[in-house]
């Protein structure tokens, strides 16, 4: 195990602080879906002992690209590594958290572009864990649609956009509220 990666669980395990360039560097040395893995949950679970702050940039730029990744690979072999569907869900709950959070339009810009870029490079399995795991259920959001517009007129996009427009417009917020029905773990 390489020298961050211990230390990435060292810091998962620890109260202590962690510095802020310590988990950029760890950021900028991966594109293993295991550390991803940690340093996804290191942002969930620990992420006030991160000082500074880590910042909107950072964070959700690891949040993308680790849930991307996830639907990518489908690991089915590890519980700490979402598979693809799980990641699909994952990205749709972010999604309905950062259209209730102030300035986040650029957020969900660029990951709406990372969605589509992975949606046109994928096969027919990504495809479909990003029509029916995300979009359909991004679009159940009124807010969410604008970002996935382009979709329509694109001729690669517009069969999917479509489907999952039916879908959205069928179940207004449908998931997302059933997802705030479910009790949170106790800390």
């Amino acid at each position: 195990m390489s020298d961050f990666r211990r230390k990435i669980d060292e810091a998962l395990l620890s109260d202590r602080h962690i510095p802020k360039q310590e988990v950029l560097s760890w950021i900028e040395s991966t594109n293993d879906i295991r550390t991803l893995s940690k340093l996804y949950r290191l942002t969930r679970e620990r992420y006030y002992q991160i000082q500074p702050d880590l910042g909107k940039e950072a964070t959700c730029g690891l949040i993308q690209r680790y849930l991307l990744q996830c639907i990518e690979e489908n690991v089915v072999d590890d519980d700490e590594i979402e598979d693809r569907w799980e990641a699909a869900q994952a990205l749709h709950v972010w999604f309905c958290q950062l259209i209730r959070g102030d300035d986040t339009s650029d957020v969900l810009r660029a990951t709406a572009g990372a969605i589509t870029d992975a949606f046109l490079a994928g096969d027919d399995e990504v495809r479909n864990a990003i029509e029916a795991g995300f979009l359909e259920h991004a679009l159940e959001t009124k807010a969410l649609r604008p970002y996935f517009e382009h979709w329509s007129t694109d001729s690669h996009l517009r069969e999917a956009w479509e489907r999952a427009l039916e879908w959205g417009e069928a179940h207004p917020d449908f998931t997302w509220e059933l997802l705030q029905q479910i009790p949170k773990p106790k800390a």
